[in-house]
C-alpha cells in the first residue's frame, strides 16, 4: 500500500483550557459508526469522549469496577483539562455509554478501538497481555464483522500477531481483521490533541480497512496512510526523538555549567532555529511519566529483538538517568554534606497539569535523597503519593518549613508567585535549587537565598575555563619554539 498525506487545519476553536465549544462549531466525523471503547484510562476516555463528539455512538468497555462505577455516574476519574464538561454533555445526549458487560459494549459496534495498558517489562519489553485479552473479550461477542483498531502503544508486529491470535476467537461468519491507529495525546492536553492533531496515523494492510478507520475522524484531519508495521513504530519513534531533545538538553546545561554559561539563553539560540524547533528544548531533572521512558526503552528493545544498534537512543537513557545524580550532586556540594539534612521538595507530578507520578523524576529525586539520609518534605498542587519515603503536605511554605535546601522539581505555574522572603524566613538554610526554571531568580537573590538552576548557577568567575595553549595566534616561529606540553595552560576568565 502506498503512503498517502493530506494537510489541513483543523476548524475545532477548543484549547486545552477551555473545551466546553459546543459541537455546533467542531468537525464532524466523515460517516458516524457504532463504536467499542475498550479501556476508560486517559487514551481510552478521550478517545470515547472524543469520538462521541464527533458524531459517534461510543459504547466505553472498562472492566475496573470502581473506575466503572464512576464513570456511569459521570464523575471524572482522571484529571484531564475540560473532560468532564464534555463526558457530560455526550452522556447526555446518549451518544456515550460505559458498561462493564463485552456482549453490551459490541452489541452494534463495527470498530473496537483498544486503549489498555502495555507496561513495560523489566527487559524494556512491553507486556501485552492485557492487549491480548482485550482483543480475546470482544471478539468473542462479535455480531458482525470486527476491525479491532490498535491504540495502545506496541512493537511493530504486534497488530499482525494479534490478526492471528484472535482469528480463531470469532464467531462462525465473522471476519475480525487489525489495524494500527496509535495515539499521541499528551496528559493535561489531551483533549486538545484529540481535536488539534498534528497528523492521524492509519496502518492497515487493506485499503477497506485503512478508510474505516480514517473515518472516525473529520475529512480534513492531516491523514498518514501507511502499513501497519510503519504505524507501530511511528509512536516509538517520535516519543524517543522528544526523549532525545530533553536529554540533548540536560547535556548542554552541563556544559553550560562547566562553561559559566547560561543554558536558557543557548537552547533558546538553538530552538529558534525551524529545522530544531524550541518544544521539549529544556533542561531539568529528567523526563518521566507514562510515556517517554517506557517508549524509549520499548524502541531500544525492538532494535535489541532485531540485532539493530541504537547508541544515540541508549545515549538519550543514561543522560536521563544522570539528571537526578546532578541535582543531587549540586545539592550535596552546597550542603557539605546530605546526611542528616532536610529537604523541602515543591512538585511530585512527572509534569505539571497531571496528577499522574509514574516515571515522575522528582519521586525518583526524593528516593535518592532519602537513601543519602536526608528528610524530605514535598508538596504538590495536585499529585498524591503513598508508599514513599516522603512527609507530603499541603502548604508549599510548610515543605520548606525548617529546610536546609529547597528544590523545585514540577514547573507548576503556582510555584512562580511564592514569596521568596516568606521561604528565606521559614528556611534553616538558603540554598534554593530550581531544577524547572520558575522561580524568579532576582528575587530569590534579593531575599537573601542562594539560588541555583539547571545550566545556570555558576558565577562565570568561578567556573575557569582551562585552554589549550593558543598556538592558532602565534607567528611560525614562535609556533615552533612553543612547549609541546598541554598542561599549565592558563586559565581564561
Amino acid at each position: 500500500m502506498t503512503t498517502s498525506t493530506s494537510t489541513s487545519t483543523s476548524t475545532s476553536t477548543s484549547t486545552s483550557t477551555s473545551m466546553s465549544t459546543s459541537t455546533a462549531t467542531r468537525p464532524q466525523a466523515a460517516r458516524p459508526r457504532h463504536v467499542c471503547v475498550v479501556g476508560g484510562g486517559y487514551v481510552g476516555l478521550t478517545a470515547a469522549v472524543g469520538l462521541a463528539e464527533l458524531g459517534h455512538t461510543v459504547r466505553c468497555l472498562e472492566a475496573d469496577r470502581g473506575r466503572l462505577a464512576l464513570l456511569q455516574a459521570g464523575q471524572v476519574p482522571i484529571h484531564e483539562p475540560g473532560i468532564a464538561e464534555l463526558l457530560a454533555g455526550q452522556m447526555g445526549s446518549g451518544r456515550l455509554r460505559f458498561t462493564g458487560d463485552p456482549a453490551d459494549a459490541m452489541e452494534e459496534a463495527e470498530l473496537a478501538l483498544l486503549c489498555v495498558g502495555t507496561p513495560p517489562r523489566p527487559d524494556g519489553d512491553p507486556d501485552l497481555r492485557q492487549l491480548a485479552g482485550a482483543a480475546a473479550e470482544v471478539t468473542v461477542v462479535a455480531r458482525r464483522d470486527l476491525v479491532l483498531v490498535v491504540k495502545s502503544t506496541v512493537p511493530p508486529g504486534s497488530c499482525e500477531a494479534l490478526e492471528l491470535l484472535v482469528a480463531g476467537a470469532a464467531p462462525e461468519g465473522v471476519r475480525v481483521r487489525v489495524a494500527s491507529n496509535p495515539e499521541f495525546l499528551r496528559e493535561s492536553e489531551a483533549l486538545w490533541d484529540f481535536f488539534n492533531p498534528d497528523r492521524v496515523v492509519v496502518g492497515a494492510e487493506d485499503d477497506g480497512v485503512a478508510q474505516q478507520v480514517a473515518q472516525l475522524y473529520p475529512p480534513d484531519w492531516p491523514l498518514l496512510v501507511c502499513d501497519r508495521r510503519s504505524a507501530e513504530l511511528v509512536k516509538y519513534a517520535a516519543n524517543t526523538f522528544l526523549a532525545l531533545k530533553i536529554s540533548f538538553a540536560n547535556e548542554v546545561a552541563g556544559l553550560c555549567e562547566a562553561l559559566g554559561a547560561d543554558a536558557g539563553k543557548a537552547l533558546a539560540g538553538v530552538g529558534l532555529d525551524r529545522r530544531i524547533g524550541e518544544a521539549f528544548l529544556a533542561p531539568g531533572p529528567g523526563f518521566g511519566g507514562s510515556c517517554l521512558p517506557k517508549d524509549l526503552a520499548g524502541f531500544i528493545a525492538v532494535a535489541g529483538s532485531v540485532g539493530a544498534a541504537v547508541p544515540v537512543a541508549r545515549a538519550a537513557q543514561v543522560v536521563n538517568q544522570a539528571a537526578s545524580a546532578s541535582i543531587v550532586a549540586k545539592l550535596s556540594a552546597r550542603l557539605g554534606t546530605l546526611e542528616g539534612a532536610r529537604i523541602g521538595l515543591l512538585g511530585l507530578a512527572f509534569k505539571a497539569g497531571t496528577g499522574d507520578v509514574r516515571d515522575s523524576p522528582a519521586i525518583a529525586l526524593a528516593r535518592e535523597l532519602v537513601a543519602r539520609g536526608c528528610t524530605v518534605w514535598a508538596h504538590d498542587p495536585l499529585a498524591v503519593v503513598n508508599d514513599e519515603p516522603l512527609v507530603q503536605v499541603d502548604d508549599p511554605y510548610v515543605a520548606a518549613g525548617g529546610a536546609d535546601a529547597l528544590v523545585v522539581a514540577t514547573a507548576w505555574p503556582a510555584y512562580r508567585s511564592l514569596d521568596a522572603h516568606r521561604l528565606r524566613g521559614v528556611m534553616a538554610g538558603h540554598v534554593v535549587l530550581d531544577a524547572v526554571d520558575v522561580l524568579d531568580a532576582s528575587a530569590v537573590q534579593q531575599a537573601g537565598l542562594d539560588g541555583y538552576g539547571v545550566g545556570r548557577g555558576r558565577p562565570t568567575t568561578f567556573a575557569p575555563v582551562p585552554w589549550r595553549p593558543l598556538e592558532w595566534m602565534l607567528g611560525p616561529v614562535e609556533a615552533a619554539a612553543a612547549p609541546s606540553t598541554r598542561t599549565g595552560a592558563a586559565a581564561h576568565r
